[in-house]
């Protein structure tokens, strides 16, 4: 594992100094700057360091700028910073928190304390980074659950999990602009971006190791991690059911439909994904009933018949269906019982 990087900005020479030695004699690889635009030039250019600490009263470019042009390049967003104050400015203290930053010093510091408020930040940041191990599994149709090993994982913020099912539909990747849309619409861009990285922040310590990476301007779910989602499984046999008009195999992909999408979330993504979702099923449903009776098999023809009439109450072709099925296997008072049924239920919705 390489030795953790920390860049640290000061222009106070003597704290600079004190810095550097200190972290050095920890272990830490370290490099310094007495000029906040001469590290952001740098870090536009490719550094990467683990843990930022800077000084907030800076004349050319001060601490709480610096933290924001810092935040603005995509890689750097998740990465430790820690502000440097005068002693008893509580007021800088509570603006730099404010801002995001994950910690403060006030000057003049014990050695110890920049140690030690370095290697804590660290230690969580590879808590977060820990590999994703064993087998996890999304279930999405219904109420939302997700497994590791068979275990199901809390949650304590349900757009956390709301996040993981739109990157899991957006496999290709999304921008911030993009998810902000679907999951917090209405919000200033400021603040949806806020709420978006708190969010990943939340998603990736539920599931643990780097989930999502991002490039050129876009998340995705790290391609080497295997998520099993119940409903690209139902797509991916969908088709191919479709296709070889195997009734059994209708059947069986019509039973991996457990529950509408995302049962009880309301964003309009996934209100749309679910009616399309809905659709699916019906026309799947459909396709499997009109084969069972072309091949005279009346028992299933009724069962999945019937399946649509539960899952869509309103749809004429499935009632229908039902009462073509009853008089296939002779039974006419059903089938008439059926057609009445149907005329009832759309003259109550009128």
């Amino acid at each position: 594992m390489s030795t953790p990087l920390v860049l640290a900005v000061d222009d106070e020479l003597a704290p600079l100094k004190v810095t550097e030695v200190s972290l050095l004699a920890a272990g830490y690889a370290v490099l310094t700057f007495d000029d906040a635009r001469d590290a952001l030039d740098e870090m536009h250019e490719g550094l990467r360091p683990d843990v930022i600490v800077a000084d907030i009263n800076m004349p050319a470019l001060d601490g709480y700028e610096f933290y924001r042009r810092v935040r603005e390049i995509p890689e750097l967003r998740a990465v430790p910073f820690l502000f440097l104050t005068a002693l008893g400015d509580r007021a800088s203290m509570r603006k730099g928190m404010a801002l995001g930053a994950d910690d403060y010093l006030t000057k003049p510091f014990q050695r110890q304390e920049l140690i030690d408020a370095v290697e804590v930040r660290l230690r969580r940041i590879a808590e977060l980074r820990r590999p994703l191990e064993g087998v996890v599994s999304a279930r999405a149709f219904g109420h939302p659950v997700v497994e590791k090993d068979g275990e199901r994982l809390d949650w304590d913020s349900l757009k956390a999990l709301e996040l993981l099912f739109y990157l899991l539909e957006h496999q290709g990747g999304v921008t911030t602009f993009e998810v902000a849309e679907a999951l917090w619409p209405g919000k200033t861009e400021s603040k949806a971006s806020s709420s978006f990285h708190t969010t990943l922040y939340r998603l990736r310590k539920v599931l643990g190791g780097e989930l999502v990476e991002s490039a050129n301007r876009r998340y995705y779910l790290h391609k080497r991690f295997t998520i099993e989602y119940d409903v690209g499984t139902y797509r991916q046999r969908l088709q191919r059911a479709r296709d070889s008009r195997n009734g059994s195999e209708l059947r069986t992909v019509a039973g991996l439909y457990r529950g509408h999408f995302l049962t009880g979330f309301d964003s309009a993504w996934i209100e749309n994904l679910r009616a399309a979702l809905q659709a699916e099923q019906l026309a799947l449903l459909q396709q499997a009933g009109d084969l069972a009776l072309e091949q005279d098999d009346v028992d299933a023809a009724i069962h999945l018949f019937h399946l649509m009439t539960e899952h869509e109450p309103y749809s004429e072709l499935g009632w229908e269906g039902l009462a073509t099925a009853w008089e296939r296997r002779g039974d006419r008072v059903r089938a008439q019982e059926t057609r009445q049924r149907f005329e009832r239920l759309m003259d109550d919705g009128i």
